[in-house]
């Protein structure tokens, strides 16, 4: 399992996981894509795009995007990574997001691409990086305390009345269970 950069390119599964995400699940947002596959080449420009980009302002921040990629080179999942943080982050969302498609949970895909995005964040110069989780997701909330996430507290998302669980980690941590994708 690895996690490859979002570029023009798309690997074998892309297009099929942006459509499943829709509009996103468990405060993972969705793309255009989701509801218009046609707009698959301009999000892809986009995030090649905001990867690069230097701030235009605190809230158009670099934004790194990565396929989850089985060793067989299908995308069974993205993860999202913002080096710097801003006050709508800071309240949902944080440093870092993930996804993984329905058929491949439960198969050590999460917990792996977490680890590797924590490697990058910690490469990016953040030393400790906020995770948000929704209170309801059980699976997410496992994986972040088994990383050694520290609980700041919980909020009430502005956008979607949803409770939010915080927590801060530290970026060189290691998962505290074995991993399952290699």
């Amino acid at each position: 399992m690895r996690l490859l950069a979002v570029t023009t390119a798309t690997p074998p599964g892309a297009l099929e996981l942006l459509v499943g995400l829709g509009d996103g699940e468990n405060g993972f947002g969705g793309t255009p894509v989701g509801r218009d596959p046609g707009k698959l080449d301009d999000w892809l420009d986009y995030c090649v795009h905001i990867a690069t980009a230097p701030p235009l302002s605190d809230d158009f921040l670099a934004q790194m995007n990565y396929w989850i990629i089985d060793d067989t080179g299908f995308v069974v999942g993205l993860v999202r990574i913002f080096p710097r943080i801003n006050q709508a982050l800071l309240n949902h969302g944080g440093h870092l997001g993930y996804y993984v498609a329905p058929a491949y949970r439960s198969k050590g895909y999460g917990k792996a691409a977490f680890r590797l995005a924590l490697d990058r964040l910690r490469r990016e110069g953040v030393k400790r990086a906020l995770v948000t989780v929704e209170s309801h997701n059980s699976a997410s909330l496992s994986l972040v305390q088994a990383f050694g996430g520290v609980e700041e507290g919980e909020r009430i998302d502005d956008e979607t009345g949803r409770a939010l669980r915080r927590f801060w980690l530290d970026t060189a941590c290691r998962t505290k269970i074995r991993q399952k994708a290699s």
